[in-house]
């Protein structure tokens, strides 16, 4: 379960968002605090879940606390109520519902906003060409296509020469040439002879990338915050192409987990890195993996997956040890606390120097995890003595392989 935010941390969170949304809506603030994760929304909007409640990171009744107290930051700041409805996306476009939680349906039930004045009001409500383009917007967003070509079939009748006709255009352009019927045949023959001319039709996976990478600041000025909401269900649609092509370190890209990653589906980029064989041996493979894996609250496969960085591939681990974006802030700090030590260590001694100073890295990381060699005995050494084992004939196999972090051992005993 995730830990609920303290008072600063929620009204900081909600500052946050009133100035990138201009607005505070319930279930935006729920996925920016981590107490729902995406993926559940997005299934909920699209008819895969029967309630949204299932799917919160917390107690409902702690949940609708959260919201509450919001909302009262958010009215304190003279900001105005206004009533939510919450439908479906696609097909799917029917009242959806929250669960039972009748807290829970209260404190979703309002959004707030900035109060408009009388004149933008009314200059609002009598602009056709404002109507129009906010029920395209929000066509776009909650992904009903055929509802959108209407609206921009308005909007041109309208205004022929509006300034962000040719955005929307490519918006829906973008949907389009993404449901085309291209078998994964196509694409394999493709990613595997990229110089080769492919005939008129057929997919191609690197432009489909390139236009979906030059697509998001397109989508992000039309749709603000909701641009997500449209384009993870395109990066989706390349996902599922590219299911099934082999990982190639030359385009790592152009593989099913990078796009699934860009959907914001964190099980299924697990389940697209798992179904590579060598996985492990590949470095953007293993981050992307324990990203996904902490994602999805299974910390253990996440501390799996960063030792066996640290061991396998230590290039890679220590300029992500030290980035802000480690979603692990734990490991952050335990990071930068074995870089500052007097005793110089490696970074492939990091997981085993990290039992000392974090005993919940023993049971997330047993001894069969660690390479079969001189870094894999060590470990196994050091995991048995901080657990329990502190017979004499084993501190003297940890003198005979590292007499530093022999002293290590002792020293944390001293202090434990």
């Amino acid at each position: 379960m995730s830990t609920l935010p303290d008072r600063i941390s929620l009204t900081a969170q909600v500052d946050r968002l009133l100035l990138e949304q201009g607005r505070l809506e319930p279930l935006e603030l729920l996925l920016t605090l981590d107490l729902l994760a995406y993926e559940d929304y997005e299934a909920w909007r699209s008819g895969g879940r029967a309630d949204l409640q299932g799917a919160l990171l917390a107690d409902p009744d702690e949940v609708a606390a959260v919201l509450q107290l919001a909302a009262s930051h958010a009215s304190g700041q003279g900001l105005q109520p206004s009533q939510m409805e919450y439908r479906g996306w696609g097909g799917h476009n029917s009242p959806l519902n929250l669960g039972a939680n009748q807290r829970l349906i209260q404190a979703c039930a309002e959004a707030f906003a900035p109060a408009e004045d009388r004149l933008q009001l009314d200059l609002f409500h009598d602009s056709t060409g404002l109507l129009i383009e906010n029920g395209l917007r929000d066509a776009l967003a909650a992904r009903r296509i055929d509802d959108a070509r209407d609206r921009v079939g308005e909007l041109m009748r309208h205004d022929p020469r509006h300034a962000s006709l040719q955005g929307y255009l490519r918006l829906i352009q973008a949907v389009d040439d993404g449901s085309d019927d291209d078998d994964n045949d196509a694409v394999e023959a493709n990613l595997a002879n990229p110089e080769k001319p492919q005939p008129s039709g057929t997919f191609d996976a690197a432009d489909r990338l390139a236009q979906l990478d030059a697509l998001e600041s397109t989508a992000r000025d039309l749709l603000g915050h909701r641009a997500r909401d449209f384009l993870t269900g395109l990066w989706a649609g390349l996902a599922e192409k590219l299911a099934g092509i082999d990982y190639n370190p030359a385009s790592p890209r152009l593989h099913a987990s990078h796009a699934w990653l860009r959907a914001e589906r964190w099980d299924a980029v697990r389940s697209a890195i798992e179904q590579e064989p060598n996985w492990r041996w590949h470095p953007d493979l293993v981050v992307l993996h324990a990203e996904a894996a902490w994602r999805r609250r299974d910390p253990i496969s996440a501390r799996q997956d960063w030792a066996w960085l640290c061991w396998e591939h230590p290039h890679h681990a220590e300029p992500l040890l030290v980035a802000a974006t480690l979603p692990d802030s734990r490991l952050c700090e335990l990071w930068s606390t074995f870089e500052d030590m007097d005793t110089a260590l490696e970074v492939e001694e990091f997981p085993a120097w990290l039992l000392l100073h974090d005993r919940s890295a023993a049971a997330a990381v047993p001894p069969d995890r660690a390479p079969d060699d001189e870094r894999g005995a060590l470990y196994s050494v050091l995991h048995r003595l901080v657990s329990g084992e502190g017979n004499i004939e084993l501190r003297r196999q940890l003198d005979d392989m590292h007499p530093a972090m022999l002293r290590l051992f002792l020293a944390s005993c001293q202090t434990g």
